[in-house]
């Protein structure tokens, strides 16, 4: 039985996938484009390029997690709304937001396929 894109979305925010290289593949789609406006500009990401940035990230942090306030579905597309918490590596025992974000996902295939992103730094 399939995942409604929803729960898939939700499932996606649960798992490893931002710690598990064969994790993420199980959820996000080869052709994986990401659309992003932060405040240091606008990037856009493939599958390859977005993993990388993950990796980056783990480097500088002790554990990164994720807390969704808000997902709506229609169809095949998935909005969420979530908090970016970290635990650095200099400070494990204090957990601090880093970034709110809003998420737009579209399915294809069964997985996340596209997404357009905007966020702002928690400081």
């Amino acid at each position: 039985m399939s995942l409604t894109a929803k729960k898939k979305v939700q499932a996606f925010f649960e798992s490893d996938a931002f710690k598990n290289k064969e994790v993420y593949e199980e959820f996000l789609h080869k052709d994986l484009k990401i659309y992003w406006h932060s405040s240091t500009g606008y990037n856009v990401y493939d599958f390859n390029s977005y993993w990388e940035l993950i990796e980056s990230a783990s480097l500088s942090y002790e554990s990164l997690r994720y807390d969704v306030s808000h997902i709506l579905s229609e169809k095949d597309e998935v909005a969420v709304r979530y908090t970016l918490y970290s635990r650095t590596i200099e400070n494990p025992n204090e957990e601090v937001p880093i970034g709110y974000f809003i998420s737009i996902w579209k399915m294809e295939n069964g997985k996340l396929a596209e997404c357009h992103q905007t966020s702002h730094p928690a400081i």
